[in-house]
């Protein structure tokens, strides 16, 4: 039997729908209805509770077939004898098994095959854009967990250089007890969904060099004849999520009495990578997109991702 909708969905659907079906329960000697139902946030295995006509909260185990109920074996955990002191009931679209002690109950005792379905459908056309994007939201870019980290290329432009280094070369602080804080604008944030994911061990490598604009081949050629001079490569630690507030931090936002940074990303205060006024490496194993993600960055101060076997080879040769 193949069950394409998880079993969660069937909870959803009797939590919203379980006050129309007028489902009936045998609680002591009386024959009461379920008037009401939500998901159990305790830590047994029940799905939900029911509320009865008296006011009572009983446990309700969903389940497609009652089959599942003894394949999961829930007869056998430590909560299951409370199930049973608290009258709880087993709710199917089919009851296929006997369980012992257990009141089952099956949803088309109340309504019939049509009517489930037709109502079933209808509704779970009106929530699917909610479980697609539930379900895809811990996947999304910022949302879910790597552990690879993520090397992101920051040109030092004129700017930038100001910003950033322009005391005494180590990172800049709008107070001594600032955090140190990377900055990017707007453009930068929406262009490259690279930077909104960045996360806590990513690296950010800031690169200045000649930002002379000019072909990939005469990029290429430069670097090979090793005559290409990078003025300072620095590689630090993320250690936070892109923030999206902030108060002015950097020296050109203060001047312009504005937010020109408006997502920023706290970084550790010392690089762990460090040099100055090197001849960039020609590295052979490296293709035509890595050359052009360097030469984008450096030569138009654009943003690039660097895999990390490239990094590695990277910091090697310097």
């Amino acid at each position: 039997m193949s069950q394409y909708i998880h079993e969660i969905v069937l909870q959803d659907y009797i939590v919203e729908h379980i006050s129309s079906m007028e489902i009936s329960v045998k609680y002591k000697d009386e024959s009461l209805f379920i008037t009401e139902a939500r998901f159990n946030n305790a830590k047994t295995f029940w799905d939900l509770e029911g509320k009865l006509s008296n006011g009572i909260w009983i446990p309700v185990e969903v389940e497609w077939t009652t089959q599942n109920f003894i394949d999961h074996k829930h007869a056998k955990k430590d909560s299951f004898t409370k199930f049973i002191e608290l009258n709880g009931i087993v709710l199917t679209i089919r009851v296929n098994k006997k369980i012992p002690q257990v009141q089952q109950i099956s949803m088309l005792d109340y309504i019939t095959e049509t009517q489930l379905k037709s109502s079933l459908k209808k509704w779970f056309k009106r929530k699917s854009d909610e479980y697609i994007d539930r379900t895809l939201e811990d996947f999304m870019v910022g949302n879910y967990i790597r552990s690879i980290p993520r090397i992101i290329l920051y040109p030092i432009s004129n700017t930038a250089r100001k910003n950033y280094f322009a005391d005494d070369g180590n990172l800049y602080k709008k107070e001594k007890e600032s955090s140190s804080l990377l900055g990017f604008k707007e453009k930068g944030y929406a262009k490259n969904r690279f930077v909104r994911d960045l996360q806590p061990n990513d690296i950010c490598v800031m690169i200045d060099a000649d930002g002379l604009r000019g072909k990939r081949s005469a990029f290429i050629n430069k670097i090979k004849e090793t005559n290409f001079e990078i003025k300072k490569i620095v590689a630090y630690k993320v250690i936070s999520k892109l923030d999206g507030k902030h108060s002015l931090y950097w020296k050109d936002e203060i001047k312009a009495k504005k937010l020109i940074y408006p997502y920023i990303c706290t970084v550790e205060s010392w690089p762990f990578f460090h040099r100055e006024n090197i001849i960039f490496p020609y590295i052979k194993d490296y293709s035509e997109s890595t050359w052009e993600d360097f030469r984008s960055c450096i030569q138009y101060g654009e943003y690039r991702e660097l895999n990390f076997l490239d990094f590695t080879l990277l910091i090697s040769n310097m």
